[in-house]
């Protein structure tokens, strides 16, 4: 419920709940923001926030082990995203450490340099913090970086994010592509814009989007884009596309109800993920779901969601000319765009959260198992 909340909250949110129908309790300790409860149940999860984001590392330190003794944990998960919390310092419990992915490099992109090199520091000294704990990631991708930097792979698993189409979005299903392919005509055809659709920070890549569209603009002037998501860049944005020439072209819509970007997916010719580290690409089944291709960078986790030539088309990251040249692709190549869309869905549907979160109860289990045997 985060304002902030973005793909990692959610998936926590979907997998964990999904452990609670199964019949276990569940406890997230997590951040408070302006209008919080402390406590509340969301979704059968027993939420409790304090303090905020900077000292959050201290709050832990200060509240897990008074949070042990009120509910008796048999498992703690800790969900290291940016800075590890060093959980198991606190509570003499099993741990598995769940991770979406790691900055690395991409950290000096999105935050000040000290903040930046904060981050990337603490990811280099996780093997020698975490010598025998249990991970758990989204991807091969995020699998790989964790063994480059010294993790152990027997002790890495890899558990999918899940990919459901919500009631929210079934009404705008009808009529796809999916189902119209062979029947597609210009008339059909969505309308002439690019979806963005994220976070608006830097390392989102927000700036090789807008590049990437400028060339794009210059052979289809018809053609907008539509950049759907708040975030702190966002303000920074106006003034680039009032000095390039794109008042009218480029639209920037804030943060949009779910319904509406369902909507707003559908009728879209393809999404830009044009991110420069991703643990998985949420939006990017999101998309799939309706039948959408993406343009992707070519980075852990993305190439990892989308596949090369048969779901979306994967362009170096931060290469706006390369971007470009893939729009141009999609954009003019109606059955090409169908067929990538058709191929993503398949994709997009075999994930389920349900198998997410059985994996992810059974990979709690086993850690519980390993510390009883140890």
């Amino acid at each position: 419920m985060h304002p902030a909340a973005g793909g990692a909250e959610k998936h926590l949110h979907r997998i964990f709940s999904k452990i609670v129908e199964m019949g276990h309790k569940v406890v997230l300790f997590t951040t408070t923001f302006p209008g919080a409860k402390e406590r509340e149940v969301v979704d059968g999860i027993q939420v409790i926030r304090k303090g905020g984001d900077l000292m959050f590392q201290f709050t832990v330190a200060l509240n897990l082990k008074k949070l042990d003794r009120e509910f008796n944990f048999d498992v703690v998960v800790e969900d290291l995203n940016k800075l590890p919390v060093f959980a198991h310092w606190f509570v003499r419990k099993p741990l598995l450490v769940q991770m979406h992915h790691l900055w690395r490099k991409s950290i000096f992109a999105e935050a000040a340099f000290p903040v930046a090199f904060g981050v990337w520091f603490f990811e280099r000294i996780i093997p020698f913090f975490y010598r025998t704990q249990p991970f758990v990631v989204v991807s091969p991708s995020t699998k790989k970086e964790l063994a480059e930097i010294g993790v152990n792979e027997g002790r890495i698993s890899v558990i999918y994010n899940g990919s459901e189409m919500p009631p929210v979005a079934a009404q705008f299903n009808e009529g796809s592509c999916c189902e119209t392919a062979a029947q597609s005509s210009r008339e059909n055809e969505p309308e002439p814009y690019f979806l963005w659709l994220s976070r608006v920070h830097r390392y989102k890549g927000i700036w090789t989007a807008l590049e990437a569209f400028e060339i794009f603009s210059k052979k289809h002037p018809e053609a907008q884009l539509k950049i759907v998501g708040d975030g702190p860049v966002l303000k920074k944005l106006p003034a680039w596309i009032s000095a390039h020439g794109l008042d009218g072209k480029v639209e920037l819509t804030g943060y949009v109800p779910s319904a509406r970007k369902y909507e707003l997916i559908t009728s879209s010719l393809a999404l830009l993920q044009t991110s420069f580290k991703e643990g998985w690409g949420l939006t990017v089944m999101e998309a799939a779901q309706l039948c959408k291709t993406t343009i992707a960078s070519d980075v852990p986790g993305l190439r990892d969601s989308v596949r090369d030539g048969e779901t979306g088309i994967l362009f170096p990251s931060g290469d706006a000319a390369a971007c470009a040249t893939a729009m141009e692709k999609v954009y003019g190549d109606v059955e090409l765009r169908e067929t990538l869309g058709q191929n993503a869905k398949r994709y997009a549907e075999s994930f389920s959260w349900e198998n997410s979160a059985r994996e992810t109860l059974e990979l709690l289990q086993r850690t519980v198992e390993g510390s009883v045997r140890k």
